[in-house]
């Protein structure tokens, strides 16, 4: 390796240990990953206001392009949810099947979640908003139950079921399926697989998790006690809530909408306009406020997450990167897609963010592998999303807004993104090897 391409490869993992640790230290992702940048070309060599503005604020640009419509519509939608008691409605709907079994309480309480995380997700509305609706369900019901606090983060595993079943207008699987040239219903059998495989084996695992920690005699204190000083509103699952065909209704068009081809941003317009339809009763005097605070409650999540995808233009455009690249053009071209996959995440801390910047070139080499588009699409956002790490914006947000230790909601992401998907996908390399898929 060259000296100025192993400085510059040095500077990569500087500039994304100080992402991960100022991440770590709860500082706003998006300035933590421009500081990161700033170390990045530092060691690169050359001018580096000129790198911020040429790679950063161009990343950041192009983030913004593929992400601001529908983080703004999913937002949108989600506030409908939430004012017009559309998502209670649904939750109180599930809460009602669960409380009917007896059997194993604890573990259909922390599925819930996953459940409810899955529904909101597929929908279009942000983890970032997503939490605000779910959390005070949560917090009455593991202190009803004696769960340990900290197995609210298990929620966040229905997202990535979202990614995957066919027909999800939320944000990953739309930029995926753009990357391909695809919309988000393609590969229908192969989306229903990855979408039941995850569910069943993370529902394994919750299982085993609980059960063991909770024969030892855990409960909701003394990890609960941050969350249950807090002045929050309590969930009455018997409340005056709409009718919950009035909540699915306008999801339920929005989904086949996108599974059959709409353009996503499309399909959030139409599921929006339904719900100020069907849900009018429950928002009237309240529609302007609702579309206000709607556009405007996803703005943190997207810059947080264009920051991050801006870091990733600044590494793809040093020496160190060309290192890498080199490294990857020598293997098999679907190796070396699902590794660009894998690492972008692990350097960006997301998928959100890991597609702006890598998505295109992951593309080439699936392209180049013969992999045909759909099964490519599917391929990659399970491999965008096989392990979440510390930075990720969902373990940030879970840890401050639910005040659960930061060590513990990294645990439990690593273990709900990394021990399904893994499996999803040794299935999935097996598929491509014998030509099945």
């Amino acid at each position: 390796m060259e000296t100025t391409a192993l400085i510059s490869f040095i500077g990569i993992i500087v500039g994304v240990a100080l992402f991960i640790f100022l991440s770590f230290k709860a500082m706003n992702l998006c300035v933590a990953a421009a500081l990161g940048a700033v170390v990045i070309l530092l060691f690169n060599g050359g001018n580096i206001y000129q790198g911020i503005v040429d790679f950063y604020v161009v990343g950041l640009a192009n983030a913004m392009k593929s992400y601001f419509l529908i983080f703004t519509m999913g937002g949108i939608f989600g506030k409908i949810m939430d004012t017009s008691g559309g998502a209670k409605a649904i939750a109180a709907a599930l809460l009602k099947l669960m409380r009917k079994n007896k059997t194993n309480p604890q573990f259909f309480a922390v599925y819930f979640l996953v459940i409810m995380y899955f529904i909101l997700t597929y929908v279009g509305i942000h983890g970032f908003i997503i939490v605000f609706t779910v959390l005070p369900i949560g917090r009455e019901l593991f202190h009803e139950l004696d769960i340990p606090w900290r197995y609210y983060c298990y929620g966040s595993g229905g997202c990535i079921a979202a990614y995957y079943l066919l027909g999800s207008v939320s944000s990953v699987p739309s930029v995926a399926a753009s990357l391909f040239g695809v919309h988000v219903g393609a590969a229908p059998v192969l989306s229903v697989i990855m979408f039941l495989m995850y569910l069943v084996i993370d529902g394994l695992w919750i299982n085993h998790d609980v059960n063991s920690h909770m024969k030892k005699g855990e409960g909701f204190f003394p990890g609960g006690n941050e969350i249950w000083k807090l002045q929050m509103e309590s969930f009455d699952e018997n409340a005056d809530l709409p009718k919950l065909w009035q909540a699915v209704i306008p999801m339920l068009v929005m989904v086949v909408l996108a599974a059959t081809g709409t353009p996503t941003v499309i399909a959030l317009v139409v599921g929006c306009i339904l719900g100020i339809i069907f849900l009018w009763n429950r928002l009237k005097g309240k529609v302007k406020t609702t579309l206000n605070t709607g556009a405007t409650s996803v703005f943190v999540a997207l810059v947080n997450v264009c920051g991050a995808a801006a870091l990733g233009t600044v590494i793809k455009n040093t020496a160190g990167f060309g290192f890498i690249t080199g490294v990857l053009d020598n293997l098999p071209p679907t190796a070396a897609g699902l590794l660009l996959a894998f690492i972008g995440t692990c350097l960006l801390g997301s998928s959100s963010s890991s597609m702006p910047a890598f998505g295109e070139q992951t593309v080439g080499y699936f392209t180049a592998a013969g992999i045909p588009a759909a099964t490519g699409f599917r391929v990659y956002t399970c491999a965008t999303n096989l392990i979440y790490p510390p930075q990720n914006t969902g373990v940030v947000n879970a840890s401050s807004t639910g005040r659960i230790a930061y060590k513990d909601a990294v645990k439990i992401y690593l273990k709900s993104t990394g021990i399904p998907n893994v499996i999803i996908m040794v299935v999935l390399i097996i598929l491509l090897a014998t030509g099945i898929i």
